[in-house]
């Protein structure tokens, strides 16, 4: 009996591979500099084991999902008129551009200096940069569309809303949950960041107090457990989401 499945074994080895390397690393330098790979598990385990640490990932946790779902409605909205109307595409397309060029970190700095320590402005710096790339996804994805389908709805003078919920949106599926995907990894980055400067409590903010008392430590510990928090919410939650949408794949391919 195999323990191992063999399309596996490289990529196990390759992890242990990389933990020895990072072992033999860490000999050199003191454990609050670069902690070992054990070292690094008990510090992170001092923060779950901590009460006092839920409250300040699950303060981080809210803006996360409140900045993406704010950055999903309003990219998709925008997106999708961009699709539908030409004139509008042509009009956004740059403004457009130019968020997504625009530096993220002006973005976090700007949010203090208009909204101060506040709770608006990790929320606000999150859409600004999160929801251009919704719109751009969701505007290519208007572009594939199969416009039969629309033709014959508006030949049957179907209603917006009817057009929208069963014409529209089910061929958009597939964008908008690549889009939730590579905007949730997105957005609690930009969280961190954003918390950093402009939260008076949050991950973010952790990471700046560590900092400032130079532990690299806990800056690796505290940032990989809210890492393992989000891993955990995209396998729990998005996927079988996604999944769930998309079963009707397995029947037809069946």
């Amino acid at each position: 009996m195999k323990l191992i499945r063999p399309d596996l074994l490289p990529g196990l080895l390759t992890a242990v591979g990389l933990l020895l390397v990072w072992k033999a690393v860490s000999l050199f330098f003191l454990p609050t500099f670069l902690p070992s790979p054990l070292e690094l598990l008990v510090r992170i385990w001092s923060i779950f084991s901590n009460p006092s640490a839920y409250p300040i990932i699950g303060k981080t946790l809210e803006r996360v999902l409140a900045g993406l779902m704010l950055s999903m409605l309003i990219g998709a909205a925008i997106g999708l008129v961009m699709g539908l109307r030409r004139s509008a595409g042509s009009f956004l397309d740059s403004w457009i551009m130019v968020l997504l060029t625009f530096p993220s970190i002006s973005w976090a700095f700007l949010s203090v200096l208009w909204f101060g320590i506040s709770e608006i402005a990790p929320i606000f710096t999150v859409v600004l940069i999160v929801f251009p790339y919704v719109t751009m996804n969701v505007w290519e994805g208007t572009k594939a569309m199969d416009k039969e389908l629309t033709d014959m709805a508006a030949v049957f003078r179907a209603k917006r809303s009817l057009l929208l919920r069963k014409v529209l949106i089910p061929q958009l599926m597939p964008y908008l949950f690549s889009s939730l995907r590579i905007s949730f990894a997105l957005s609690w980055k930009i969280a961190l960041v954003s918390e950093a400067f402009g939260a008076g409590r949050g991950v973010g903010k952790e990471l700046m107090y560590w900092f400032q008392g130079t532990r690299a430590d806990m800056m690796l510990a505290w940032g990989a457990s809210f890492m393992v928090l989000m891993v955990l919410f995209d396998a729990l939650v998005l996927r079988p989401w996604e999944n769930r949408v998309f079963s009707w794949r397995q029947i037809t391919a069946a």
